[in-house]
Parts: structure tokens; C-alpha cells; sequence
């Protein structure tokens, strides 16, 4: 293939979990992403998220999106030859990590892997927003909660969907021909169906650095659907929308 600087992807991605988790999850099938992204409206991805009650955008990000695709193989060694004979692939793993620059307590639950029902945007009594002296909650606001469970033996880690809305290549739906292409919007958008917050997370309270929140995802594979075989971890689609 030709060298093509179209093919150079430069820019961040927005992240969006499912405010739905395990078995809660929402069905990331085929026809349940085409009616997400608006079907035949030829919108982007991004604004069937935001106005889908069944996603939340976790706002900025800092160090952007890193994808990692893991596979370790296993080696056939045979007495004739020096080196492995075959390798046979034998664990995998995919991460996706970033860091959550909006210190809200909905991203600190996200990064520490916490239940949905561990937070409450109430009026708790031990979180209220009080005006000026401090005695009088201000009218029209609440306070807001995060519990930190101590958990119990058996518990599993909460799996939600995380769906990330990048740039693509510009050379993608160039069936219309020539220069066409350009002017049409692309995006990229990584569908990881089953992804848990499982690693050691910290976070800083610092003079002179912002407190963001690094999360590392692992994604795991889904066979709840038949038609998810041969693509259990999800899909990553190269989408032309709007019009020209």
C-alpha cells in the first residue's frame, strides 16, 4: 500500500462508561450500536452517548488513551532444532488506561471499582453545600457521597462497558472518490463490552498539580450473545457520518 499521510491519526479520545454494570450492562449488539449512534441519522457516535441515559461521559482526560493488546505464547521445542518449532498462543489480555482529569466523585468511584449504589447525590447530613457561613445549606443544592465498603470475600469486580470516540483515518469511506473523502467527518469507536477497574489506583492532593484519577481497564471477554463469537472483547469501527 502506498504511504498516505491521511492515515496519520493525531488527537484525544472522549470516554464513555455505562451507568448500568454487570448483568446491567447494556447490549452492545450490532443493531443496539447502530440505534446508539443514531442509525440512519448520520450523527456522530458522540451525541448518541451524551443523550443516552445508559452512558455517562467521564469528562477530560489527561495522558489520553492507551489500548494494549497482551498476548503471551507458548513455545514447542523439539531436540532437532535450536529454537521453538511452533508457538501457540496460550493467555491474552487487553487494557485500556488513562487518567480521569474531573476530580468527581462519579470518576472517583469509576477508578476505584466501586458499585454504583456506593454513591448518592443527596443531601446527606454529612455532605452538605452551605453558603458563606458555613450553617445553611445553599437552596436548590445537595451534598454528595461516596462510601468506601470494606467488601467481603467472593465479591467480583464491578464490569461495565467503556465505548471511547476518537479520530480516524481520513482515507475511510473513500468510495465516493478523489478529494470527496476529506470532507466528510470520520471518527474511530473502541466498544469494549466487559471492563472492569481492577489495579492499584492513586491520587494526589498537590499545591501545584491537578488531582486526576489513572485508571487502568481490563477488558474482558463477553459470550453472552451468539453473535459476539469471534469478537468477545468488542469491536473498534471506522465511522463516516454527517454529510457534504
Amino acid at each position: 500500500m502506498a504511504t498516505n499521510t491521511r492515515n496519520v491519526i493525531v488527537g484525544a479520545a472522549d470516554l464513555f462508561v455505562s451507568t448500568g454494570t454487570g448483568s446491567s450492562r447494556p447490549a452492545t449488539t450490532d443493531a443496539a450500536l447502530s440505534t446508539l449512534f443514531g442509525g440512519s441519522s448520520k450523527a456522530s457516535a458522540r451525541t448518541g452517548l451524551i443523550n443516552s441515559a445508559n452512558y455517562r461521559e467521564v469528562g477530560y482526560t489527561s495522558t489520553g488513551l492507551e489500548v494494549s493488546y497482551e498476548p503471551v505464547y507458548g513455545e514447542v521445542m523439539v531436540d532437532q532444532l535450536l529454537d521453538a518449532a511452533r508457538l501457540f498462543k496460550q493467555t491474552l489480555k487487553v487494557i485500556l488506561k488513562s487518567e480521569l482529569a474531573e476530580a468527581t466523585l462519579e470518576n472517583l468511584q469509576l477508578s476505584w471499582g466501586q458499585m454504583d449504589t456506593y454513591y448518592a447525590n443527596t443531601g446527606s447530613a454529612i455532605a452538605p453545600v452551605t453558603n458563606l457561613n458555613e450553617s445553611t445549606p445553599v437552596s436548590g443544592e445537595t451534598g454528595a457521597t461516596l462510601n468506601l465498603a470494606a467488601g467481603a470475600l467472593g465479591d467480583a469486580p464491578v464490569e461495565r462497558v467503556l465505548i471511547a470516540v476518537g479520530n480516524a483515518p481520513r482515507t475511510i469511506g473513500a468510495a465516493t472518490g478523489g478529494s470527496t473523502s476529506d470532507l466528510r467527518n470520520k471518527e474511530r469507536v473502541y466498544v469494549a463490552r466487559r471492563v472492569v477497574s481492577i489495579d492499584t489506583t492513586m491520587h494526589a492532593l498537590k499545591r501545584d498539580a491537578a488531582t486526576v484519577f489513572p485508571v487502568n481497564f481490563r477488558c474482558l471477554p463477553d459470550d453472552t450473545d451468539p453473535s459476539y463469537a469471534g469478537r468477545e472483547y468488542g469491536v473498534v469501527i471506522d465511522r463516516v457520518w454527517g454529510t457534504i
